[in-house]
């Protein structure tokens, strides 16, 4: 078996599904053969398999709209899978990835460097394990289409905002990163301003996860906090459910800051930095994700906009890499949450937990050369 892997968003995905076509800037498709699969990652997880069919060729009509990438070749789609239940990148299918690139082996797919072999099939099984929704997708392209571009419209990553990450993440086949190893010095203790700020952030995500339809729990050492002569656990969990983990792996993730719940599973995790030591808190993360890996989540900092150089920088080290929480991390500025809560309080059950993309950030970025 002959894999490659890909990474595009969900509306590129949808309009290669679409056309049966896969297409680049440049002409790497000389040692493509029919019958290879082509594996795509839509935001950090297993979306799709194709088959290639035919050799590649060169064509200049219009297909994607960000670009022409002549340099084409025909893909039949042949698995589908809902964006809930998708694989993630991370215990044994980033496994196998770092064992064939290593750590860094994000240029491996830029590149999308053939696997074979045991690898290509537990890749491709990954994939297939899930249920298939091609036959569907194919008959709701216009709807899902639509659905996709209007998300791709309102992300904060499509309008620019990210610019400064680009120095960040492997491009192309430039050297990785360099990661620093000096010694982050510890910030000074909040003051009663700052711990105000953290406490007024946990209660506007406690409102939010109310309103979008989630059950919430708040870290087991805040419990006693008020916001505004309020409790804020006022209508939150009075206990965390076990998810299968152990005791100590439950006590552990039972101290971070915020947790929305579906159906007794995590669907977001939030880490609330106003102005505290931020490797803490992502060492929280860090156990969430390490004993958590199949389960569908969701990851943030909360933190002033001023500080997102600094979780940026705390996420480059090597422990935050080796197991992927750089690239399931999202960063969002107190600021936008605040904004976000009040113009939810008026259209409260009419939204989904999905609206927090639209004021979440990636804190990094890749230099796609395809797409």
């Amino acid at each position: 078996m002959r894999l490659r892997l890909t990474k595009v968003d969900e509306y590129q995905l949808l309009t290669c599904v679409q056309h049966n076509l896969w297409g680049s800037k440049s002409a790497r498709f000389s040692q493509w053969k029919p019958g290879d699969l082509l594996a795509v990652i839509v935001e950090h997880k297993l979306a799709a398999l194709g088959t290639v069919e035919g050799k590649p060729f060169v064509r200049s009509s219009p297909v994607w709209d960000n670009g022409a990438f002549p340099h084409r070749i025909k893909i039949n789609f042949t698995h589908f899978v809902e964006p809930e239940q998708r694989t993630p990148v991370l215990g044994q299918v980033r496994d196998v990835l770092t064992g064939q690139w290593g750590p860094y082996y994000g240029w491996g797919i830029l590149n999308q460097r053939l696997l074979e072999g045991a690898d290509a099939k537990f890749l491709a099984e990954a994939i297939t394990a899930q249920p298939n929704r091609i036959s569907q997708t194919k008959r709701n392209l216009d709807d899902l289409l639509a659905r996709a571009k209007e998300t791709r419209c309102d992300s904060p990553a499509k309008k620019g905002r990210r610019k400064k990450t680009r120095a960040w993440r492997v491009s192309g086949t430039r050297s990785p990163r360099k990661i620093s190893t000096a010694v982050v010095r510890e910030e000074p203790p909040s003051t009663a301003g700052e711990s105000s700020l953290h406490t007024t952030a946990q209660s506007e995500l406690v409102q939010l996860g109310r309103l979008v339809g989630c059950s919430v729990w708040v870290a087991s050492n805040d419990q006693s906090k008020r916001h505004e002569g309020r409790p804020i656990t006022e209508g939150c969990l009075k206990s965390l459910p076990g998810m299968g983990l152990s005791e100590e792996a439950t006590r552990r993730i039972s101290l971070i800051d915020v947790l929305w719940l579906q159906h007794k599973a995590p669907v977001a995790a939030f880490e609330i930095e106003a102005s505290t030591s931020i490797y803490s808190g992502l060492l929280r993360m860090a156990d969430l994700l390490a004993v958590t890996p199949a389960l569908n989540i969701k990851i943030y900092i909360v933190a002033p906009k001023i500080r997102r150089d600094k979780v940026m920088s705390e996420l480059g080290r090597p422990t935050f890499r080796k197991i992927g929480l750089d690239d399931y991390c999202r960063f969002i500025s107190t600021e936008a949450l605040g904004d976000l809560v009040k113009k939810a309080k008026g259209i409260g059950g009419h939204m989904q937990p999905s609206v927090l993309d639209s004021i979440a950030e990636a804190l990094e970025e890749e230099d796609d050369q395809d797409f």
